[in-house]
């Protein structure tokens, strides 16, 4: 017969594994958003498109999902440990591969449009590709930073059609769009861009409070 405590320690592992599975479900279902988006983006006009991109990060922040680029800024707070936001990532890529292969595998027209999208961002300089992601990284960080303090999604439906319609890059869009295309070459350009994402986020929220303490 199992002793008291014994059921405890076990009553409490089982709380920390369906914890451990909420948060990976919740980075899952952000990047399968971001997808959905991706979507629609690699499929119609750039600045309608850019307008309903916003649903994504809407729906990140309505129903408190896990995305990477919304959540890296606050890394200097030190509330998580640095492998949180790496597992965040991991969940928001397979998240967003798995919507991507849905959406190719209900329009296979996609790959080619996908594959061409790639092609325009691996002809440009690897130092732009992470220019365009820092300054992606800065206006997630408003849009996020906005609708924490005043609930308002107004900030969310600037700050996204600006970052898209101004050609920056956000890393997690560029996952759904490398596996819509089926171009794992990629790969190294992607983390380039994830990376710029990070820098621009922390960037703006270390200067927010230590500066200009707002």
């Amino acid at each position: 017969m199992t002793s008291g405590p014994a059921q405890g320690r076990k009553g409490h592992n089982r709380k920390k594994d369906r914890e451990a599975m909420k948060k990976y479900w919740k980075s899952l279902f952000a990047g399968g958003a971001v997808a959905l988006a991706g979507r629609l983006y690699a499929g119609m006009d750039d600045k309608v498109a850019a307008i309903l991109f916003s649903f994504a990060l809407y729906m990140v922040c309505l129903f408190g999902l896990d995305l990477f680029t919304g959540k890296i800024g606050f890394i200097t707070d030190r509330v998580k440990p640095v492998w949180w936001y790496a597992a965040v990532f991991l969940g928001n890529f397979a998240g967003a591969a798995a919507v991507a292969f849905l959406c190719i595998a209900a329009d296979p027209g996609l790959v080619a449009a996908a594959s061409a999208m790639i092609d325009a961002k691996l002809a440009v300089p690897w130092w732009s590709l992470f220019f365009r992601g820092l300054l992606c990284g800065i206006l997630m960080y408003a849009a996020v930073v906005s609708w924490k303090k005043s609930g308002n999604p107004l900030g969310i439906f600037l700050c996204i059609p600006m970052f898209i319609l101004s050609g920056f890059e956000h890393s997690i869009a560029d996952i759904s769009y490398l596996c819509m295309g089926l171009r794992f070459d990629f790969l190294p350009a992607l983390l380039l861009i994830a990376l710029g994402n990070a820098a621009g986020s922390i960037l703006v929220h270390v200067t927010r409070n230590g500066i200009l303490k707002v």
